[in-house]
């Protein structure tokens, strides 16, 4: 075939299989490219989306005039699990005896009154009654246990920490919305705080406060804790629940609130 013998009606014809053709084999191409590449690389977070309303108010008209603007922010995996791991850090503090350096177990923050999480065993088992508790920052604050029930594997502590902006409470995971694969990370450590990340391996299993929840990334210091994404608290290492695995994790939860006592009637 003579492409000068060609009408412009076939050249247009011509250049538009070429051009359909050229696409498709890109497309092939870059989805081929795609599905080699790490996950670390195509993975993304695209749930931030931030809306700002200005309003115009012409003087000419006297009527407002809304324009709305959407921008979505793309944050990194990489970049969201920093920000959650640093802001959980000072949720984080290191038990020890009074005056003492030896970790007994780590604890985790979970409301402004100080209220804090544990192991329950670790309490139990050191040599001492007196603790104290360290912040991210380093300071040492008093410590006092509110209750350390052998029958729960989780103890609940108070953390003295006053105004210090090195401590700030965390909030727990709703463990229903929790699903198999979902990606966790864990913070631990004996001495410097160490991070790990995995997935939910088994959805917690058991009833009550004995709870707990199996996660593929390891941890043998009591006290080390299993966050999500965003940052919230799903579990600690408890004793109980190295007895069953280093990546199983106490599901955490808030002490239960004392019952009521009723003023007795008057006679």
């Amino acid at each position: 075939m003579d492409l000068e013998q060609l009408t412009k009606h076939q050249i247009i014809l011509l250049t538009l299989l070429v051009s359909f053709v050229t696409s498709i084999a890109t497309g092939i191409v870059t989805v081929s490219l795609m599905s080699q590449a790490p996950t670390s690389v195509t993975r993304t977070i695209n749930q931030i989306v931030e809306r700002t309303v200005q309003t115009v108010v012409p003087q000419t008209q006297g009527a407002a005039a809304v324009v709305t603007t959407e921008k979505t922010v793309i944050v990194k995996d990489d970049d969201l699990t920093a920000q959650s791991i640093a802001a959980v850090q000072k949720s984080i503090v290191r038990i020890t005896l009074k005056g003492g350096d030896e970790l007994i177990a780590r604890g985790i923050i979970v409301d402004a009154k100080g209220t804090a999480l544990t192991d329950s065993a670790s309490l139990a088992a050191a040599d001492g009654t007196s603790f104290e508790a360290i912040l991210s920052d380093g300071s040492r604050v008093p410590l006092t246990i509110i209750s350390s029930a052998s029958s729960t594997p989780i103890a609940t502590v108070n953390v003295t920490f006053g105004t210090s902006t090195a401590a700030a409470p965390a909030a727990l995971a709703d463990i229903s919305k929790l699903r198999l694969g979902q990606s966790v990370i864990r913070i631990g450590g004996t001495g410097a705080d160490t991070v790990g990340e995995g997935v939910i391996a088994s959805l917690p299993a058991g009833t009550g406060s004995s709870r707990t929840i199996e996660a593929s990334v390891p941890s043998v210091t009591p006290g080390s804790v299993l966050i999500t994404l965003f940052g919230q608290i799903i579990g600690i290492v408890t004793a109980d629940s190295a007895l069953v695995s280093n990546e199983f994790y106490t599901v955490a939860t808030l002490p239960a609130a004392p019952p009521a006592t009723k003023a007795s009637p008057k006679p």
